[in-house]
């Protein structure tokens, strides 16, 4: 357990250096800072996959039965999925700014429940379990893009300096509906495959769990976002302001409903 809590502080202490190495890019335009921070944040991943791995041994399944084993978990994917994209295309770095300060907070609220241990019911032994879950922290994890790339572009509108440091609006504004589609396909995905777990553990596919409802009216949104994207041509500061209404209900489906409403999803943010 110590040797768990040492992993998951060098992980977050990384994440917040390399946090303020990005802000020092923005300030200073040095692009051997950008470089820097992108190497802390890969350094970051290792103790961090470390401290998710001795977890996983200890409690013996995979992180999704508390808050700090969630939210660590969403924080380690955050940061993976960026600095793939961000190595694989230059343009992507400087939503660093956004992300690396997004996964340091979640690993904030993580640590406030590292003591809670639950032990996961037998119905959390399947397949289509793993892809639901696996399928929803993609859907997070890209509406945080999604929300990243409309901020960026709001911002960069309305401070000049600011936009020297960032790509092209146009480029920003088609990352956001990149990133907002990938995030629509995994909501699907995600509401998929725990409509198949729901039937094999409980014999019904759909019961309107506030999760559930959630879930569903927050696909329906990013169905109606698209279309305007789509047929209607939608773009540039409409989009962004939607592409972070979208990242909003991503936020409340994920986080919020379980918290304030009971249902069967609050194990995984509550406990049992």
């Amino acid at each position: 357990m110590v040797t768990q809590s040492i992993m998951f502080w060098a992980a977050a202490t990384a994440y917040a250096l390399a946090s303020v190495l990005f802000f020092a890019w923005m300030a200073f335009r040095r692009d051997t800072i950008q470089g820097a921070g992108l190497v802390v944040a890969v350094i970051g991943l290792v103790p961090h996959a470390a401290s998710l791995g001795l977890r996983w041994a200890e409690v013996g399944h995979g992180p999704f039965s508390t808050r700090y084993e969630v939210l660590s978990a969403n924080s380690f994917l955050a940061v993976s999925v960026f600095l793939i994209l961000a190595f694989t295309n230059r343009r992507l770095r400087p939503m660093g700014v956004i992300v690396l300060p997004s996964a340091f907070l979640l690993m904030g609220w993580a640590v406030n429940s590292f003591g809670l241990r639950y032990e996961v019911p037998i119905i959390f032994k399947s397949y289509w379990l793993w892809l639901h879950i696996g399928f929803a922290k993609l859907f997070f994890v890209f509406a945080l893009l999604t929300a990243t790339a409309g901020l960026s572009y709001l911002l960069g509108g309305r401070f000049e300096n600011l936009q020297a440091r960032l790509p092209e609006k146009e480029r920003l504004d088609l990352y956001g509906h990149q990133f907002l589609l990938v995030s629509f396909l995994c909501l699907g995905l995600m509401i998929i495959a725990g409509s198949l777990w729901a039937h094999q553990s409980w014999g019904r596919y759909w019961g309107w769990d506030p999760i559930e409802t959630s879930a569903l009216a927050t696909w329906l949104a990013y169905a109606v976002i698209l279309h305007f994207r789509v047929l209607h041509k939608w773009s540039g500061q409409r989009m962004a302001w939607l592409n972070l209404f979208a990242f909003t209900l991503a936020v409340f489906t994920v986080y919020v409903v379980v918290m304030v409403l009971p249902t069967i999803h609050d194990f995984y943010m509550v406990g049992p």
